[in-house]
């Protein structure tokens, strides 16, 4: 067990998040209002200095913004990935994730979602559900590709 005061050393689980980073811009469906609307957002994904810890600020387009700024990483006391999110509404939310090959799992209280990259990691398939009445339901669904 480390020292509470010794560094995590930087490894290849690190290193995997780099999928996440770049510049996309993402199209689909928001289910969680009263009615199915369009879905159009932005998000860039970038580095903390150190590359421990990978920053996504995404920004919608749609008739309520829906603001998102989240920190993913690996936990250096569990050795599993997190994501904490923090959006413009002013919830909170903290999700354990999971990555097998090109698909990853983030899944919180009341939230999951399942993101698989395809296209050489040029496209995320981004699916997110809720919990509500104790059943899971769509809450978006869209397509992102990498700008840059």
């Amino acid at each position: 067990m480390k020292e509470p005061f010794e560094p995590p050393e930087r490894g290849e689980m690190h290193h995997a998040l780099a999928v996440f980073l770049g510049e996309w811009r993402a199209e689909g469906w928001s289910y969680g209002g009263p009615s199915r609307e369009t879905w159009t957002s932005r998000h860039t994904a970038r580095w903390h200095t150190g590359e421990f810890f990978l920053v996504q600020d995404e920004r919608t387009r749609t008739p309520d913004p829906f603001d998102t700024l989240s920190v993913l990483g690996v936990s250096p006391d569990s050795g599993r990935y997190f994501a904490q999110t923090y959006e413009n509404h002013g919830f909170f939310r903290l999700y354990d994730v999971v990555r097998d090959g090109d698909v990853w799992t983030f899944t919180g209280a009341t939230e999951r979602a399942r993101i698989e990259f395809g296209d050489g990691g040029r496209k995320q398939t981004i699916n997110w559900e809720w919990l509500k009445d104790g059943a899971w339901l769509p809450l978006c669904d869209r397509t992102a590709t990498k700008e840059r």
